[in-house]
């Protein structure tokens, strides 16, 4: 019986630390990067630790360069039963003191109306 608690024991420490893995920074297209994070802490929903571990890995990556983040794109997935929540950022590393402008963000779901159905 404690080889069985015990062997469970690990197989979810196992996964929690596995889960929380990120990707690190990796060059993308031109002089734009990406980071993606999952998330292995329990619960439900977006984890706003996580969300913040990724903005803090974009925003040292750039000021080694002595540069500020600029965010191109942002995806959240939220924590829901048998899925791990993540954090995706996908970014460029601009000159400080640039004028800050709004997220784009795309839609999760578009609807077409067409007239006379």
């Amino acid at each position: 019986m404690l080889n069985r608690s015990t062997n469970y024991i690990l197989a979810v420490v196992t996964l929690l630390i596995s889960g929380c893995s990120s990707t690190g920074v990796v060059p993308m297209s031109q002089d734009s990067y990406y980071i993606g994070k999952k998330d292995g802490s329990p619960g439900l929903g977006v984890s706003l630790s996580n969300k913040a571990k990724v903005y803090q890995e974009a925003n040292a990556f750039c000021l080694k360069k002595n540069l500020e983040v600029m965010v191109l794109r942002e995806t959240v997935t939220p924590a829901a039963p048998a899925r791990l929540g993540s954090t995706e950022l996908h970014f460029k590393c601009v000159k400080p003191g640039g004028t800050a402008k709004p997220l784009a963000k795309d839609a999760d779901t578009v609807i077409k109306v067409q007239p006379g159905l």
